[in-house]
């Protein structure tokens, strides 16, 4: 990202949601954040506010409400975001205390279930952010640091994010969490206005030197995309075998979905036949199973993968 300002804090979305009250506050009494249904963002309460799944509001708010000022649509509709960007526009009292104060997105759906962003859904945000003086942002956290077979999730698609956050994968799993800014939003923050206890810590942030470092000495992106591609092909025909079972294969690099479209297999009763093969996989959304393996996985242990898939398949199906 060009000119990016970069922070560390050990919530990427206590940070994100400061940046944008602080940019927008001066300008609106109500700042609006559009998201997407299906969304997840995190679990402190202006990241659940943000994740536009009712299951993970359980047990949080007050009075049943979360924090207001999200407003959602679904996701890669055009026409939805358009509507709602001219909605909350319309709604903006004459005084301009309330408006637009940015669209914040996952690159890919992962937790709604391996839904890869439209390049058309993408740049038409990105043209109301510019149009409307709001800030894109992108969700980088699950998809970033090589994840879908570019380095972020948002070079897929075509666009230039003003914010993206990343988080597990930049520390090799070391917890740590960085928001890169470009533009007027890396100028929102001088030293000492933000801060966060175990923010930017030496360990931390050795990590994510470490990792960044194997990135560029290993050529970590062609793996990636060499063993998608193998998952994907290898998917494709259990998909065949599976008909009744199996459904759409979707996903980046190696976060990878396949649909389970039987009301009497549910994607974990896929995930636990798996599991009892040796091989690790979670759901993701209503009906899909989820294929994160490392990013250096190897091209027999994907083989491999594929082939206790089969048989746990095979062990539902019959």
């Amino acid at each position: 990202m060009r000119a990016a300002s970069v922070q560390y804090t050990a919530n990427n979305f206590v940070f994100l949601a400061s940046i944008i009250l602080s940019y927008f506050t001066n300008m609106f009494q109500h700042p609006v954040i559009i998201t997407a249904h299906q969304s997840f963002h995190g679990r402190t309460m202006g990241s659940l506010s943000a994740t536009a799944q009712p299951k993970y509001h359980k047990g949080f708010g007050f009075g049943g409400k979360m924090v207001p000022g999200f407003e959602y649509v679904t996701y890669n509709s055009v026409e939805e975001l358009e509507a709602m960007v001219e909605k909350i526009i319309a709604e903006q009292p004459a005084d301009g205390k309330q408006g637009l104060a940015a669209i914040m997105m996952e690159a890919l759906q992962g937790e709604g279930g391996i839904k890869p962003g439209n390049p058309e859904f993408f740049k038409k945000a990105r043209e109301l952010c510019d149009k409307h003086g709001a800030l894109l942002m992108c969700d980088e956290v699950q998809v970033g640091m090589g994840r879908t077979g570019t380095l972020w999730g948002y070079e897929n698609l075509d666009i230039e994010p003003d914010v993206f956050t990343s988080a597990k994968a930049l520390g090799g799993g070391v917890p740590i969490g960085a928001m890169m800014a470009r533009g007027a939003a890396a100028d929102v923050f001088g030293p000492g206005d933000h801060a966060s206890t175990y923010g930017g810590n030496p360990l931390a942030c050795a990590a994510g030197v470490a990792v960044a470092k194997y990135f560029s000495d290993h050529d970590i992106l062609s793996n990636v995309r060499a063993r998608g591609e193998q998952i994907s092909k290898g998917l494709e025909v259990i998909a065949k075998k599976y008909p009744t079972v199996l459904g759409d294969i979707r996903g980046w690099g190696l976060i990878k979905g396949i649909e389970a479209i039987s009301d009497d297999i549910p994607p974990a009763k896929i995930v636990q036949a798996a599991m009892d093969q040796g091989l690790l996989l979670v759901g993701a959304g209503a009906n899909v199973v989820r294929f994160v393996p490392p990013l250096i996985v190897t091209e027999a242990e994907v083989k491999e993968a594929l082939e206790k898939f089969d048989k746990a398949v095979q062990s539902v199906a019959n």
